[in-house]
């Protein structure tokens, strides 16, 4: 009790002498009536410090803070990591549905192409949706007019008595164009594209 005294005395003793001190070093004028209530300000609370630390203590009680359960940390992380992986899964779906509008309208500007859907399948890291790059991209085609003839449907020449061979593709140039297209501008390999014939 009697260090606790003589400490809050060497402090007030302390807190006198700054402000002699700072009043010696400011000139007279009207600023040092300003410095003498703030430093009588600072003074009234180094005498009152002791007792407003007493009815800190006694008079109002301390409320604690109860320590967070580690089962408590444990399940904010997993629906931390759900929300990411759940957020991460929507993110690649919107991009496989974008990506699939754009090569759809692309196709669908080819001579020879009435209809079209596209199919991705994008390669993911194990054990988590992170997209590594596209695996796959199937392109279903309905042939159709080419863009000419959509406006004026031209009469086909028929020829009677010659048989078509059966196990060539007719469209196979179509198919070749497009693959080409969409390799050339989304940078995807040959081989990763496949274009599929649907006849109605």
């Amino acid at each position: 009790m009697i260090a606790m005294f003589t400490g809050w005395v060497k402090y007030i003793i302390f807190v006198v002498l700054f402000a002699s001190f700072l009043e010696l070093l400011l000139p007279s004028s009207s600023m040092q009536r300003f410095v003498r209530v703030i430093m009588g300000l600072f003074i009234m609370l180094a005498i009152m410090n002791p007792i407003i630390s007493i009815i800190q203590n006694h008079l109002i009680p301390t409320n604690q803070v109860p320590a967070l359960s580690t089962n408590f940390g444990n399940s904010i992380m997993n629906d931390s990591m759900n929300m990411s992986n759940e957020r991460e899964r929507l993110s690649l779906e919107l991009y496989k549905k974008e990506l699939a509008q754009q090569m759809k309208i692309l196709v669908m500007a080819i001579d020879g192409v009435a209809d079209v859907h596209v199919n991705i399948e994008i390669n993911t890291v194990k054990n988590s949706s992170i997209a590594s790059g596209i695996e796959s991209v199937i392109l279903y085609i309905k042939p159709g007019l080419s863009a000419k003839d959509r406006k004026v449907a031209a009469v086909s020449k028929i020829t009677i008595g010659e048989q078509k061979d059966k196990t060539e593709d007719p469209h196979i140039d179509l198919k070749k164009r497009i693959s080409e297209i969409v390799t050339e501008l989304y940078q995807i390999p040959k081989e990763k594209i496949e274009v599929r014939i649907i006849h109605p």
